[in-house]
C-alpha cells in the first residue's frame, strides 16, 4: 500500500514537473519604450564539427521596431500559447531583443531559430527559460521577413526550428 501512495506521489510530482511552462507575469513589462532587434550568428563548442575549433560570434543584422510592432511582440511573448513544454540542451541564440523602459533595459529575449529554445532576463528577478510554440516560431518569421531579415538569418541554416 506504502508503495502504491509513494508510485501515486511521484506520479503526480512528475506531472507537475511536465506541465507547460510560462514566464511569470512580473516579469514582461506591460509597455515598453523600444524594443531593439539584433540577428547574430553563433557557433559555440558544442555545435562546432570536429576539426573545426574556432568559435563563431557574428552580427548579421540589426533594427529598432517600430511602436506597433513593439506592442505586438510584448504581446505574443505574454500569451500562455507562445510557449511549449521542453528545452533543447544546446544554449545557441540567433535573435536577441532588447526592450527598453524609461531608458533602461527592461528585459532581454534570447531566442534560437534553431531549437526554439527562448530565454528571458529581467535584472533583479528571476529568469525564464523554455521553448516557444510553432505559433510564436511563425510570428517571428513574418516578422523577419517583414524586416528583411529573413534571408541574412536564413542562409546560416539556423531557421530550421521557426521553419
Amino acid at each position: 500500500m506504502i508503495r502504491r501512495v509513494l508510485l501515486f506521489q511521484l506520479l503526480i510530482l512528475l506531472g507537475t514537473a511536465s506541465a507547460q511552462k510560462v514566464p511569470d507575469s512580473a516579469l514582461i513589462p506591460i509597455t515598453v519604450d523600444s524594443i531593439r532587434l539584433r540577428i547574430e550568428l553563433n557557433r559555440e563548442k558544442e555545435m562546432l564539427s570536429p576539426g573545426n575549433e574556432e568559435e563563431v560570434h557574428k552580427l548579421l543584422g540589426t533594427t529598432r521596431l517600430d511602436s506597433k510592432t513593439s506592442k505586438q511582440f510584448i504581446k505574443r511573448i505574454s500569451k500562455k500559447g507562445s510557449y511549449s513544454y521542453g528545452r533543447a540542451l544546446l544554449t545557441h541564440h540567433s535573435l536577441v531583443f532588447t526592450c527598453f523602459s524609461n531608458e533602461k533595459v527592461a528585459l532581454t529575449v534570447h531566442i534560437s531559430t534553431l531549437t526554439r529554445n527562448i530565454s528571458l532576463y529581467k535584472e533583479g528577478t528571476d529568469s525564464f527559460y523554455g521553448k516557444i510554440s510553432k505559433k510564436l516560431g511563425n510570428y517571428l518569421v513574418k516578422l523577419l521577413v517583414r524586416l528583411n531579415l529573413y534571408e541574412q538569418l536564413h542562409e546560416t541554416g539556423d531557421t530550421e526550428g521557426i521553419d
